[in-house]
């Protein structure tokens, strides 16, 4: 090192390095600040007092309050509710670690959701996605910890050496150390003005992100240290007003840090601009996150392919909005130019003033120059009135031309008539549907937009729960029942205990001819269920494997649009009728053939998976066919018993027909005895002739 060198020159090379990205990044951004400072005033209507909303002094001019108007419509369009997590087997299988440990990160993302606030951080990120252009948020992790002393035991010397004891004998206190109590994951949110890159055409290319925060005294000490918290100057950043009280002067009195993330050299870096001694701090890779990033890419507005800063929805119809507030100030003042305003002759002031004088309707005023009054036509020939009904049509015209721009800018915006609760009754209900379907195209392009902001940001608070959270956090956290290794091996070294001294005592009362004693009870069915699911540890060795939970595991999350009531209840409807015509199936054919239970019990959870349920409706499933596929089969019944009326018709049936073929068998041999007779009488009649003829050859009837 050279003489004149300082001891910390690579401290300050590296902190002015830092100061002018720092600097370049704010020189790329300070148009966008502008225009952005611009919109967000014309949303608050800045130029108009706080008290009772009129115009300040000094202001007269009316606008039209159209910016508000679409943001106020916009907001609930995209996001009306929190997203819930949505964490399950990627592939779906047969994997008991998988499924619990995603039930396990499932329960912890839900409790962390609603512990600190997410709902409330995603709606700032939409006030400002929708008014500058961007919102972002930034994940960290806190554990908190506590001090703790090393036990050791000193009179019988662990843990003390000889250097270790003083002269008179005393023992050293052991150091005191730290050890994590409780962990938590939160999400900042991100004003749209202390979040920085490097300039970039995509998200691809950003190499760092970096964030100013406002640090008080006190934070900046436990933070960063006392000796280094000097070295940070600090400015009051509030709009304070001289009534202030000291202990409100005081905290906003902070000091400007920027925590910078650089991706190519996996180190995060705390600078102060008034410092340039050194870093504040510096970190390597203090999460160990897959893309290195603790923030999710930012959610744009609309943006081109050569910068990823946004442009606001607002310059886009910025003209249309001015002209719309040039109208509005000038239908103002024609509205102020309505007045019934006339001039008359000075001669009848005061019969003109008795005229139009309060209290006077319905009375008859006595005028004596009535006849002049006549003569000159009477009042009208005395009153001259200002032509207001030219300032009427000039009126309705600014009112067209106004309704023409407001429909210019829903054109723009996309901010169809069905979008925003009108439509004509004259039109069916599918041209509505179709002109609701149609019109919200750019809105469900937001909506998916800003789906995939939170799913995003949920699943870097998952990657943290899995990376760092011990198992007493989880096991606190999500009340999920497993056991770990070591009450896994107790239970099973005290059960084979038990088996021993069992088969000690049986094998002694066997030699002594007693009576074995009983066997021990066995655990019950709630400690047998736990012993068969996987342990905490090898729970937590998937959720650190970054490779296996990716090929595992998949955070999703649900919709963040309101739902529709009449579709989930017709879903709820359809998976119901569903489930009761399969399972009306499955009872006749598993009763037969247990077997077939996998079958359906596989078909049955495909089915309710299409419908998001939960985790534990597939347990339910699984338990119901498994005591359907241990259960016997039922044995088929055979064929009822017949009636003893029918087998007395079927006897006397059969009875008769026996009857039947003997009369028939009968006349049957009655017939062939008679043919039989009546041969045998033909036999003799023809031996009589034969004889006659012998005696007398004389043929009969010849003389």
């Amino acid at each position: 090192m050279l003489p004149d060198e300082p001891e910390n020159q690579d401290g300050i090379d590296l902190v002015t390095k830092w100061i002018e990205e720092i600097n370049l990044s704010e020189r790329e951004l300070q148009p966008w600040w502008k225009a952005g400072d611009i919109i967000v005033r014309r949303f608050k209507n800045e130029n108009r007092a706080r008290g009772g909303g009129r115009p300040s002094v000094g202001y007269e001019r009316r606008r039209f309050a159209i910016l508000w108007s679409n943001v106020s419509t916009l907001q609930p369009a995209i996001y009306a509710k929190q997203p819930k997590p949505m964490v399950d087997r990627r592939y779906r299988d047969e994997d008991p670690v998988g499924k619990i440990a995603s039930d396990v990160l499932e329960r912890a993302l839900g409790f962390s959701l609603d512990q600190y606030d997410f709902d409330g951080r995603v709606k700032l990120c939409v006030l400002d996605y929708l008014l500058p252009g961007r919102g972002q948020v930034w994940v960290r992790y806190i554990p908190h910890m506590r001090e703790v002393n090393a036990e050791q035991d000193y009179e019988l010397g662990e843990g003390v050496q000889d250097d270790d004891q003083n002269e008179v004998g005393e023992v050293e206190t052991p150091e005191a150390t730290e050890e994590v109590v409780y962990e938590e994951v939160q999400c900042d949110h991100v004003s749209w003005k202390d979040w920085l890159t490097n300039p970039a055409r995509e998200w691809a290319e950003v190499r760092w992100v970096g964030r100013r925060v406002y640090m008080t005294r006190a934070e900046l000490t436990e933070r960063f240290g006392a000796e280094m918290a000097k070295n940070v100057p600090i400015t009051t950043t509030s709009t304070g007003t001289d009534t202030a009280s000291d202990a409100q002067k005081q905290s906003s009195q902070t000091g400007e840090v920027y925590e910078i993330w650089d991706k190519p050299t996996k180190m995060a870096y705390w600078v102060c601009k008034g410092y340039t001694g050194g870093v504040l701090d510096k970190r390597e890779d203090p999460l160990g996150l897959t893309n290195f990033f603790p923030c999710p890419p930012p959610l744009n507005a609309t943006t081109a392919n050569d910068s990823t800063i946004p442009v606001a929805d607002y310059v886009q119809y910025q003209d249309q909005a001015d002209e719309l507030d040039e109208l509005t100030a000038r239908i103002g003042k024609l509205q102020d130019a309505l007045r019934m305003v006339g001039v008359y002759a000075g001669e009848a002031n005061r019969e003109l003033q008795l005229v139009f004088s309060p209290g006077n309707e319905n009375k008859l005023i006595p005028i004596d120059t009535f006849d002049l009054w006549k003569e000159k036509g009477g009042v009208r020939g005395l009153i001259e009135w200002v032509p207001v009904d030219m300032v009427i049509q000039v009126l309705k015209g600014c009112y067209e031309a106004r309704s023409q721009v407001l429909n210019d800018i829903y054109q723009i915006t996309g901010l169809s008539d069905i979008i925003r609760g009108e439509s004509n009754p004259n039109e069916t209900a599918t041209a509505q549907r179709l002109k609701g379907q149609w019109g919200s195209l750019r809105v469900r392009d937001r909506q998916r937009d800003l789906q995939r902001f939170c799913r995003d940001a949920i699943r870097l608070k998952a990657e943290i729960i899995a990376e760092h959270f011990s198992i007493d956090t989880l096991k606190a956290m999500t009340n999920v029942k497993l056991m770990t290794a070591a009450e896994k091996t107790a239970i099973q070294m005290q059960m084979q205990q038990q088996a021993t001294i069992y088969q000690g005592q049986a094998q002694a009362a066997q030699e002594q001819g007693r009576q074995p004693p009983p066997p021990p009870p066995p655990p019950s069915p709630d400690i047998m269920e736990l012993m068969a699911q996987p342990t905490w540890e090898d729970v937590q060795a998937l959720l650190r494997n970054d490779a296996l939970r990716s090929f595992r595991i998949d955070v999703e999350t649900d919709s963040t649009v309101e739902p529709d009531e009449n579709a989930a209840k017709m879903a709820f409807t359809e998976f119901t009728g569903a489930i009761v015509n399969l399972m009306t199936a499955a009872a006749g054919i598993v009763s037969i053939a247990p077997y077939t239970a996998p079958l359906f019990a596989e078909i049955l959870k495909q089915g309710a998976r299409t419908f998001n349920v939960s985790r534990s409706m597939e347990d339910v499933i699984d338990k119901v066919f498994e005591q359907a596929e241990a259960a016997p089969p039922v044995q088929q019944p055979g064929p009822p018993p017949p009636d003893d009326s029918a087998m007395q018709v079927e006897q006397l049936k059969s009875q008769t027909a026996q009857m039947q073929a003997q009369i028939e068998q009968q006349r049957t041999q009655m017939e062939g005895q008679l043919g039989m007779a009546e041969l045998n009488l033909k036999g003799q009649e023809l031996q009589v002739k034969a004889a006659a003829l012998s005696r007398d050859p004389t043929p009969q009837g010849f003389a």
